[in-house]
């Protein structure tokens, strides 16, 4: 019998969540095995609003206002304009392609589309539609085929009045949804392009990203990126003391959270492990949890949490955490507190078993033999990174591409680095 989930389609911002729910089913380490993906998700839209896992490279910020442009214009009505969007999307496939075609440096990574090409289901301007909004990059609050039919009837009225040599009048008339700060695309966007922003671009961005992000870490990272060196030291080095007290106290129960709950997904593979039959793999987990315990006790990561601020951060950003959710992972923290070795404690190996049967029912790996043939060795055990990892790209483009930067964020072997050093600040 084959599995199939769906959702109601009627709030933008609930379908771009579950479209990236379906991408974490194909990432090995980030598969919500548990269910703390509201506290997950709760915790990436504090830190870095207006990101998400979908995102790839920050120019498709400006590709896809430009695209949809592009589209509308001389468009005769919303349909036709959607077919021409995809075409143009799919031109700039081509494009990124080709002007990644001699480069051999990595920069090239994250074009949406390069293996699928024409067939891509979900397009640029799909994936980037919630950003944009977000940050402040688009004015209408619509879809993107809301938006398009829009233009097109803004479109088809400015085309029936008389012109007018009121400059006001004819912005308002030919508003297209967009404000990219008077940016223009280039003259071989689809021909051939790269992710690399021009330095007015990201400037714009810049200063966009800056009055949207304020009060997040993404904002103070813009703010503080040229005074910054996320490159030296070790990751304890790394200090937030001169961010704002609420800032420092979102990362600090984020990155507590983000290692705590990691033993849960630990001991959750353990116990699919021991119920498969698989010494080797019970070994390789019985030394990472081992392992866990010894980075939560260095750490101390368990000293002087304020257990009831947690939820009352958690609950300021996000009333909808689930109240089974927070029973569990009240729980799994006191089972931690109240023993030496997870792995060995009836009560935690309980908890997790029970918390996976509640969630997947007769599709439990712990209970369905079946189920845990399709099991690979490994699900849902890479640590919370709360989206820093997309977050630390988008940075690298835009510091990269600022004029006069000193540096910009290459970080490769520190993707936890901010999180990480929470608990120091």
């Amino acid at each position: 019998m084959t599995s199939s989930f769906g959702w109601l389609d009627t709030d933008n911002a609930e379908r771009r969540r579950m479209l990236e729910v379906i991408d974490l089913f194909k990432e090995q380490g980030t598969v919500d095995e548990l269910g703390i993906g509201p506290i997950r998700d709760t915790f990436s839209d504090a830190l870095f609003p207006g990101t998400s896992t979908l995102l790839t490279r920050l120019r498709y910020a400006l590709f896809v206002p430009w695209l949809v442009e592009r589209a509308m214009t001389g468009a005769s009505s919303a349909d036709e304009a959607a077919r021409r969007l995809r075409v143009e999307e799919v031109r700039l496939i081509e494009a990124l392609v080709d002007g990644y075609r001699d480069q051999q440096d990595g920069r090239g990574q994250g074009v949406l589309g390069q293996t699928a090409r024409a067939k891509l289901k979900r397009m640029p301007s799909e994936v980037y539609w919630g950003p944009l909004g977000r940050w402040q990059l688009r004015t209408w609050d619509t879809s993107v085929s809301g938006h398009l039919r829009r233009g097109s009837a803004l479109r088809g009225a400015s085309r029936g009045r008389t012109e007018t040599d009121d400059p006001g009048a004819r912005d308002g008339r030919l508003d297209t949804g967009f404000d990219l700060g008077g940016l223009e695309p280039p003259h071989d966007l689809l021909r051939s392009t790269t992710f690399d922003l021009r330095p007015e671009e990201a400037t714009i961005l810049l200063e966009r990203l800056r009055t949207t992000t304020a009060g997040s870490l993404l904002g103070w990272l813009l703010e503080h990126g040229d005074t910054i060196d996320l490159d030296a030291g070790s990751a304890g080095e790394f200090s937030l003391a001169s961010a704002p007290a609420d800032l420092r106290r979102v990362v600090d129960h984020a990155t507590r959270f983000s290692l705590t709950i990691h033993g849960a997904s630990l001991l959750y593979n353990l116990l699919v492990a021991e119920a498969a039959s698989l010494p080797d793999l019970v070994d390789h987990y019985r030394e990472r949890l081992d392992e866990w315990r010894g980075e939560v006790i260095s750490t101390r990561t368990l000293e002087g949490w304020d257990r009831g601020e947690l939820w009352h951060v958690l609950a300021e950003r996000n009333g909808k955490i689930p109240s089974p959710t927070r029973t569990f992972v009240d729980a799994w923290l006191d089972a931690v507190l109240d023993s030496d070795q997870v792995e060995d404690s009836s009560r935690a190996r309980e908890l997790v078993a029970h918390r996976e049967r509640r969630l997947k029912g007769g599709r439990s790996r712990l209970v369905n033999r079946s189920a845990r043939e399709s099991w690979k060795g490994e699900s849902g055990t890479g640590l919370l990174d709360y989206r820093w990892g997309v977050t630390r790209r988008l940075l690298d483009d835009l510091f990269s591409a600022l004029p006069d930067s000193a540096r910009s964020v290459r970080t490769e072997q520190r993707a936890d680095m901010l999180l990480t050093a929470g608990t120091t600040a």
